[in-house]
């Protein structure tokens, strides 16, 4: 049996966050979710999984057409994000139309999030809620006996006559270790590339899942469980150094919190420096955990950037969010790396609960007084399911709830995500981040420090193409 699972083309991207020149040069990073299960199939199966990554190939529908024409899958698979779900559904509805008969899988943080409004989209047979590379896997070699299909735990999906099935919810996977490497050759690998990379092609990497902390704005507790999760540090360097024999020279760590046992952050460092492992990667973590040895060692073991969560410039923001870490422990930490010389970036959200035109601006200023070299300015955004969303619905405004929900369950491009600050409107709070990056990045002595540190040719029309569709950009 084939199956192929698919990154679907990006047309129809909700502007939730971020203003839209940020994402239109962020470059294109693999889709590991769909990989890993794809790898996992091919491991676990006597199936054969591929992975169309159309995106990364700037393909259209109809090159995508013939690309189904050429591999006959017999079940088609995609992650359903929630501001990329217009685009997956259209897909969805594209196989339909060249083969009834093929099964549509949908997993992903949407998917799992709104399983019941998932399914009962017309394209949509089957719902893989969690963690699928156990599941997925499951289905495959199931799917052609019913009863069988109803005892695979984590599923959802259409019988026969068209009724909704759900099985037993699935347990997260405990030892992340028994998941194998993904398997990087399923897309052209060599085609990845970041703005902020030093040296492309590059890849990602999770090695961890889970996050112990409880953020007002974080949706992550609950999609990947409330307990952190970590691969070994031997298998960490065994993945790194496949990665680095495939030609790749730089790993982006996607892990939340890559430093949250510190200790095993120190053996993985030292493993890669025992294997003299020559790669250059980044992580991303909070300030408060770090330490001026850690950061040191990391540097030494190839790190090169940092990306800490500071999301807010004072106090009273830090307070509202629950980050549980105060300004002064910000400065700390992007002292010692600034000591150190490692790169780092910050992440900053606009537009809080209860937050004022005023301290926007100080987040703004605080942004420019520790120094990153690198800011990424957010509109606050109540996903659902997040303790932000569940306050709303507390205090009676369930328009936010409803609004997801009702997106969920009819996707349109009309839907306007929605806000949470008292004080401002949307169009108002990106009118702020537009300001927020422009006031950052087009500072003359940033501009002279960051052209002082390009090393090549590359990285300098990568970073002038960005830094002129945001000094172009008139969106609010």
């Amino acid at each position: 049996m084939k199956i192929l699972l698919i990154n679907p083309p990006f047309k129809n991207v909700l502007m939730a966050e971020t203003p839209k020149f940020v994402n239109e040069n962020r470059g294109y990073n693999p889709p590991m979710g769909i990989i890993s299960i794809a790898t996992c199939i091919n491991a676990s199966t006597n199936h054969e999984a591929e992975v169309l990554d159309a995106q990364l190939l700037e393909m259209d529908y109809g090159d995508i057409k013939k690309e189904l024409e050429r591999v006959k899958p017999e079940i088609i698979g995609m992650a359903a994000l929630t501001f990329t779900l217009l685009d997956t559904l259209h897909m969805a509805k594209i196989v339909k139309e060249i083969n009834p008969n093929i099964k549509i899988v949908f997993g992903g943080p949407h998917a799992t999030m709104f399983p019941y409004e998932t399914i009962k989209q017309d394209a949509v047979d089957m719902v893989v809620i969690g963690e699928g590379e156990r599941t997925f896997p499951e289905l495959v070699e199931n799917i052609r006996d019913e009863g069988k299909l109803r005892k695979v735990n984590g599923l959802m999906f259409k019988d026969k006559k068209g009724e909704v099935v759900v099985t037993p919810p699935r347990e997260l996977i405990q030892d992340l270790d028994k998941i194998p490497i993904p398997d990087r050759t399923l897309t052209p690998y060599k085609k990845y590339s970041s703005v902020l990379a030093k040296r492309n092609p590059l890849t990602t990497m999770i090695t961890s899942r889970g996050c112990p902390f409880r953020c007002t704005f974080c949706d992550r507790p609950q999609a990947g469980g409330k307990s952190w999760r970590a691969r070994s540090p031997k298998l960490v360097v065994d993945e790194m150094e496949q990665i680095k024999n495939l030609g790749i020279n730089e790993i982006l760590f996607y892990d939340d919190t890559w430093t949250m046992d510190m200790k095993r952050a120190e053996e993985i460092c030292n493993e890669i420096l025992r294997r003299k492992l020559d790669m250059v990667w980044d992580i991303r973590t909070r300030v408060d955990r770090v330490t001026p040895e850690l950061i040191e060692l990391m540097k030494k073991a190839g790190c090169h950037r940092i990306n800490f969560g500071v999301e807010s410039g004072t106090e009273e923001g830090l307070k509202t969010i629950k980050k549980e870490v105060n300004l002064e422990k910000v400065e700390k930490a992007f002292r010692i790396c600034k000591k150190v010389g490692m790169e780092t970036l910050g992440y900053l959200m606009i537009g809080l609960p209860g937050e004022t035109r005023e301290q926007m601006m100080q987040t703004i200023k605080f942004a420019k007084k520790v120094k990153p070299n690198f800011c990424h300015f957010t509109v606050f955004t109540p996903f659902p399911d997040t303790e932000v969303w569940r306050n709303l619905l507390e205090k009676g405004d369930k328009s936010v709830a409803e609004c997801w929900r009702s997106y969920a369950q009819n996707p349109t491009e009309a839907f306007d995500p929605p806000t949470a600050n008292e004080y401002l409107s949307k169009k108002e709070l990106f009118d702020v981040c537009n300001f927020a990056y422009k006031s950052f990045y087009f500072r003359p002595s940033y501009i002279l420090k960051e052209l002082s540190r390009v090393r090549s040719v590359g990285e300098f029309a990568r970073k002038t193409k960005a830094g002129f569709k945001m000094l172009v950009s008139q969106e609010g």
